[in-house]
């Protein structure tokens, strides 16, 4: 795990999405120590938040090494096993997917699964669910939740802060998100900002409650304004559109999704009990919703918030040493 491998590929999924954003998308993989292509190793594929760049290197912060970095001493430590860690990059014009099929953003579920196909025909990995985790953090820890509902590709899913309960993690950050875009001179002229910033934290949230809009939203070409919760000049709250957005709330799409978590080797969730965006208050919710409907999982939080908390990314993933051995086993890979 010395640096990662880049792939590219050509994605049919993304082909002709909406939004005209690329189909042509980058693979970062990253291999583990000592990788031996005539053994098979699991694969972690690893889902950046919203915003954020699709890769574990580089530091966030002054302290502290990449993700990239931890992941390489906690493998030859033996904390994490020893897999290969793959990010795909699902990014839109919006700044991220959510990692689902939208009508107005594209399929990136769809091209999640293309990730997979692509990752298990190019290098040493064992081809079965079980072998296969998902994980990520916020919008990331969405995806990863959603990808455990509604898709039979992997064996374990880790969400760290992700969303959840949306009551809790959306609605209370609408009236500052809609004076920065009043501020802005509107929707369009908050988007202007993309090119030239600037891109602080209340313009991030701002755009970040577009995005949900926009990936939400069921049909395509719909106008950003119209994909909110309320009107963004008035304030008057859309009951419709907030209904759309709660279908695709992990903890209401739960009761139909129950029987598929439960069959996963393993289920596990993490937060920072004062998360900046209440992603405490959400998670707790998908907690107590699992447990009401007997979906074996782990739970934990720990003394942070939504930032800075790159650390227990690691110790999520030392977590799949409950299904993974440490080092891959001896198995020849065919032909």
């Amino acid at each position: 795990m010395s640096g990662p491998v880049l792939l590219h590929c050509e994605s049919a999924s993304l082909r002709g999405n909406p939004l005209g954003d690329p189909h042509r998308r980058r693979i970062e993989v990253h291999l583990p120590p000592g990788y031996d292509d005539s053994l098979r190793y699991p694969v972690v594929y690893w889902l950046p938040g919203f915003g954020a760049h699709p890769t574990l290197e580089g530091r966030t912060l002054t302290f502290g090494g990449s993700v990239a970095e931890r992941l390489r001493r906690a493998m030859a430590e033996g904390r994490v096993p020893h897999a290969l860690v793959v990010v795909p990059d699902c990014t839109t014009a919006y700044g991220g997917s959510q990692y689902i099929d939208s009508p107005a953003c594209g399929r990136y579920a769809g091209h999640l699964a293309e990730v997979v196909a692509e990752v298990d025909r190019r290098f040493a990995t064992r081809p079965e669910p079980a072998w296969r985790a998902v994980a990520g953090k916020s919008s990331g820890g969405y995806g990863a939740l959603l990808a455990g509902m509604t898709s039979t590709l992997f064996g374990a899913v880790l969400a760290c802060s992700p969303d959840a309960g949306f009551e809790h993690c959306y609605l209370p950050l609408l009236p500052a998100a809609l004076d920065v875009i009043r501020e802005a001179g509107g929707v369009d002229a908050l988007l202007a900002r993309r090119d030239h910033g600037p891109h602080d934290a209340p313009f991030m949230v701002a755009m970040s409650l577009v995005a949900m809009g926009m990936c939400y939203a069921d049909a395509p070409g719909v106008d950003p304004a119209d994909a909110l919760p309320c009107d963004p000049r008035t304030g008057l709250f859309r009951d419709r559109v907030w209904r759309r957005w709660l279908a695709h709330d992990p903890v209401r799409l739960l009761p139909r999704h129950a029987d598929r978590l439960a069959a996963l080797g393993l289920l596990y969730l993490s937060v920072g009990e004062r998360d900046e965006y209440g992603m405490h208050w959400g998670a707790r919710a998908l907690h107590a919703a699992l447990d009401a409907h007997g979906v074996p999982h782990a739970y934990r939080e720990h003394p942070g918030g939504h930032h800075g908390i790159e650390h227990v990314y690691i110790d999520a993933l030392a977590e799949l040493s409950r299904l993974w051995p440490a080092e891959p086993e001896r198995i020849a890979c065919a032909g």
